[in-house]
């Protein structure tokens, strides 16, 4: 496991590069002394969103996705009869096909869900579920295209990081005269039903066990960063890790990438009561797929991305320096303009627009400048020392407020202070994009 929360840790500069500077007072000037590193973002690998591929080994597997097999009216009659013995939960949600998150809160925050207008693509989609949650084959669902199939296949899994172990899936056309009379999904698992809920039970436990260090009554932020903070200290980005798409690879492999990462929070947080989706697209800073989460925290809608909030993400430079198990806070809770500098969201579904600055990790931890206010800068620092932090991360409201800051403690040297101690030389890492400056002490 990682080393204790280096709080505040450290500030990610966007545009494709990581600037740290080692900064010394000399008559007054500022020598600075960096390093850059380049390929921020890795490759999303292998996913189109919102569409179910199979892998490889399960096309090889399984060439054929769609069968059509003709049959006799009996055997039709011997099918129907078969589906009336499933379980009875299959037959009260094909009832209901208007069931939301807020009336069944034991399937999660089912975002994707919830934006099906047709009812049949509803029905399709509870149909589905159930034959992926009982680990099934054979399930009767509706008859649809193929476009409608990956689609709903696609909200499934976005909606349920629990589903991990689906591997691949198809249907079977049953016809009669060559009219199509009944349509049954076709689904391969990754395991047996008994390995895959010994390890759902498992996942299940640690999830808990993060939930319950949470203090009781909490409100959503608390909610939000601790789960935020337990992900990025107790995972290593690391894009050779195994099931790094899905939440295997956090909660028992402690390796993932974006797609583990956000599956992992929507996981946790949806367990924890806090309404999480998780949205696709690209990073602005390289054009490759990417993968973070939308929250709802205390009324308000937001972005959240531990993906780059984890400095195991930087690399050997950081680690050299004794930085490497830093959290970066630039992604957590923030705004729909602020996400938008660095990330381009999927087209596919409407989200919904975040303009809540409430539960903000900056204005909530009283680190978030309205103007250059040095006695505001002095609490932060101070509180940083009584704290017994490594450094002291704060964001400015607006570009100018951001230049000002710079300046002043940069460029004029006054960063030195709020330093306590006798000292003459600091590091810091600068954000202009999100319009952070973080120092260590």
């Amino acid at each position: 496991m990682k080393k204790a929360l280096v709080y505040l840790a450290f500030s990610i500069l966007i545009l494709g590069m990581i600037i740290s500077y080692d900064v010394t007072k000399c008559d007054g000037q500022v020598i600075m002394k960096h390093f850059i590193k380049s390929d921020y973002e890795p490759v999303y690998e292998d996913y189109e969103p919102a569409v179910y591929e199979p892998t490889k080994e399960a096309e090889e597997a399984k060439p054929t996705a769609v069968v059509t097999v003709e049959v006799e009216k009996a055997q039709i009659e011997e099918i129907e009869q078969t589906e009336a013995t499933e379980d009875e939960s299959l037959v009260e949600d094909e009832q209901d096909d208007s069931v939301s998150e807020a009336e069944d809160s034991s399937r999660g925050f089912e975002y994707y869900f919830n934006h099906l207008e047709d009812d049949k693509e509803k029905k399709l989609y509870r149909s589905m579920y159930n034959a992926f949650e009982q680990v099934g084959s054979g399930n009767t669902i509706p008859t649809v295209d193929d476009e409608t199939m990956n689609k709903i296949a696609g909200y499934i899994k976005m909606d349920h990081p629990e589903l991990y172990y689906i591997k691949d899936m198809g249907y079977t056309h049953y016809t009669l005269g060559g009219q199509i009379q009944k349509t049954v999904i076709a689904a391969n698992y990754t395991d047996s039903k008994t390995v895959i809920s010994m390890e759902l039970e498992n996942m299940n436990a640690i999830a808990d066990s993060v939930i319950a260090s949470i203090p009781a009554g909490a409100d959503d932020y608390t909610k939000v960063k601790a789960v935020y903070e337990w992900i990025i200290l107790n995972t290593e980005y690391d894009l050779n890790a195994a099931d790094n798409q899905n939440i295997k690879s956090v909660l028992l492999g402690k390796k993932s990438v974006c797609a583990g990462y956000a599956r992992t929070m929507q996981f946790i947080l949806n367990k924890a009561g806090v309404k999480t989706t998780m949205v696709e697209g690209k990073s602005l800073v390289t054009g490759e797929n990417h993968a973070w989460n939308l929250v709802f925290a205390d009324g308000n809608y937001y972005y959240v991305d531990p993906t780059w909030g984890d400095a195991s993400y930087v690399g050997n430079e950081y680690q050299e320096e004794g930085k490497k198990n830093g959290i970066n806070y630039d992604y957590l809770l923030v705004t729909t303009e602020e996400i938008n500098r660095t990330h381009v969201i999927a087209s596919y579904l409407p989200m919904p627009l975040c303009n809540s600055m409430d539960d903000n990790y900056y204005v909530r931890e009283g680190l978030y400048l309205y103007g250059l206010d040095t006695t505001a800068l002095a609490a932060m620092f101070d509180n940083a020392y009584n704290q017994g932090r490594e450094a002291v991360s704060f964001k400015c409201a607006n570009l100018e407020t951001y230049d000002e800051a710079r300046n002043y403690l940069i460029r004029n040297n006054g960063i030195f202070d709020y330093l306590h101690g006798d000292t003459n030389k600091i590091s810091y890492v600068e954000n202009e994009e999100q319009r952070t400056l973080c120092f260590w002490l």
